[in-house]
């Protein structure tokens, strides 16, 4: 960790505003590339507590590419089903991951501990030397530069002792939350969607004694006396989370032993203790514009969303990840400037969407009217022709579908399975993995089938320009330059065959850019992403 921030006179590539999980991830993609990096918190340590509580694959395969998977492993455990139960105690919806093998190869969801997350997150970000982490260090200003003339933004920032000091970077990125000082100093907007309620959340560590009376899935209890949320968490921690009373509502703190009381039907005090208790009012709200000059926003700062698909940190992730390799590409001469502007324009639409279905999800949840809510149940069973059937909660999560995309057909936007493979013709001797331990971040064509030679040279200039590496699944050694891959389960196979595709462009990503019906179209799809990116293909 460092004290003296840059100067005036040093310029940055990026500066983070923020060091939890969306802008220490941020920190770590950048990092990695070699990018000059400088990371404020005015916080000097790490919160304790509790507070995002689940994980999709999207965001395990962010921090698989980070390297921090396998510390993460002792703290995180694959989600359980969720019951959505009516007025009469019985299921409406059933929620629910499928069987194996998994797309991206990790389980779609995870419950995990926050804190250990963002020590293993600083732990990989420590060990980037192009990155300065400040802690303690407050940034009270921003001027936003101009991108055209290339002179970034200027930063004021308040040390731990209260010197102020300035410092310029290229680009900023504002991850400070959702009160976010950044944003309302730019006086960028939240547009509201109409979704406000307030709630208590309350984390337990259970007696391991207790743990077999509790229930062994995830519930929504429907019930119009008192909506409430019980999830299972790693280890003993479980976490009920219930709407407040109108009486309640303004509470800032709710006394113990009304918690006690709202717990009775679970547990008694003396069979686990409180690890927190927090009252809050969720909104859903998204940033009606993503950057301004040389500054953009990311995670709480930009959209906040209720909690009921546990989608609120992994939506900034995936600002985090589309963010990356956009300002790697910018910052390199690679792309233009305005290839950021893709960010907002990928990012507001895809969190608008995601927030209508958590939205349509959390009214189910808090109908208080007993016969509306009667009603509600009854249309959920017909809808399902009277048999609660199992609805697959990735499903629910919606791809980019406008920005940098070749046509905004399926499965344009979507995320690019990551079987599990082997280096072709290192038989049983090679070790089975996962697909991105084997090729790294950048854009990659994946194919079917092994490329002929001279299909290899008309490709040339427009891989050269776009950086990318071929990807084949083939079980023999392919031309040079190109990585063949047999893969274990027929994953990506099907993937193919289900899509009708022969080859697929995959951005850095992981999105899939567009995809070519056979070998004839790739040379048309590869120009097609040079001419979006801007950049020459001769």
């Amino acid at each position: 960790m460092n004290d003296m921030p840059p100067s005036l006179n040093a310029p940055l590539d990026v500066a983070i505003v923020g060091f939890g999980p969306v802008g220490a991830s941020l920190a770590a993609l950048l990092g990695q590339r070699g990018r000059r990096v400088a990371v404020f918190d005015k916080s000097d340590q790490i919160y304790p507590l509790p507070r995002a509580f689940a994980l999709d694959h999207e965001a395990m395969r962010t921090f698989q590419q980070i390297g921090i998977a396998g510390a993460l492993a002792a703290h995180m455990t694959p989600y359980r089903p969720t019951l959505y139960q009516g007025c009469d105690g019985e299921p409406i919806q059933h929620f629910d991951m499928g069987p194996s093998p998994y797309p991206l190869a990790w389980a779609p969801s995870y419950t995990f501990n926050q804190p250990a997350l963002e020590a293993a997150l600083r732990e990989a970000v420590a060990a980037l030397p192009s990155v300065q982490v400040h802690l303690g260090h407050e940034v009270t200003d921003v001027e936003e530069g101009s991108p055209e003339a290339c002179d970034g933004a200027v930063l004021t920032v308040r040390t731990p002792q209260g010197e102020v000091s300035q410092l310029r970077a290229r680009y900023v990125v504002a991850c400070d939350g959702g009160t976010s000082l950044m944003r309302k100093r730019l006086g960028l907007r939240l547009k509201s969607l109409d979704f406000d309620e307030p709630w208590i959340v309350v984390d337990m560590h259970v007696h391991e004694s207790k743990l077999a009376d509790l229930p062994a899935t995830n519930i929504q209890y429907c019930h119009p006396s008192r909506p409430c949320t019980y999830v299972v968490g790693p280890g003993t921690h479980r976490r009920w989370e219930f709407l407040l009373m109108p009486d309640e509502a303004e509470q800032r703190e709710m006394p113990h032993d009304a918690i006690w009381k709202l717990l009775a039907p679970w547990l008694a005090p003396t069979e686990a203790r409180i690890w927190r208790a927090a009252t809050y009012r969720f909104h859903a709200v998204v940033l009606e514009q993503w950057r301004k000059g040389s500054v953009l926003l990311a995670g709480d700062s930009a959209h906040q969303m209720p909690p009921f698909l546990a989608q609120g940190m992994c939506q900034g992730l995936r600002d985090a990840l589309n963010l990356a390799w956009k300002l790697d590409a910018v910052l390199d001469g690679r792309a233009s400037d305005g290839l950021l502007d893709s960010y907002g324009t990928e990012r507001g639409p895809q969190v608008e969407e995601v927030t209508a279905t958590v939205k349509r999800l959390g009214q189910i949840i808090c109908e208080r009217d007993p016969v509306r809510a009667a009603q509600r149940d009854r249309e959920l069973r017909a809808q399902q022709g009277n048999q609660v059937k199992v609805q697959l909660r990735q499903n629910l999560l919606p791809g980019i579908r406008h920005g940098l995309i070749d046509s905004g057909q399926a499965p344009e936007g979507t995320p690019f399975p990551q079987p599990i493979v082997r280096v072709a013709g290192a038989g049983a001797a090679g070790d089975a993995q996962m697909m991105d331990e084997l090729v790294p971040p950048g854009f990659l064509l994946v194919m079917r089938d092994a490329p002929a030679a001279a299909q290899l040279a008309q490709w040339q200039g427009a891989l050269a320009a776009l950086r990318a590496r071929i990807v084949c699944m083939a079980d023999a050694a392919s031309p040079p330059g190109v990585l063949s891959l047999s893969e274990a389960d027929g994953l990506l196979a099907r993937w193919f065959e289900q899509h009708g595709c022969r080859a697929a462009l995959v951005r850095p990503d992981h999105a899939v850019y567009g995809v070519a019906k056979d070998t004839d179209g790739i040379q048309a799809l590869l120009q097609r992403a040079c001419m979006r990116l801007g950049v020459a293909c001769d």
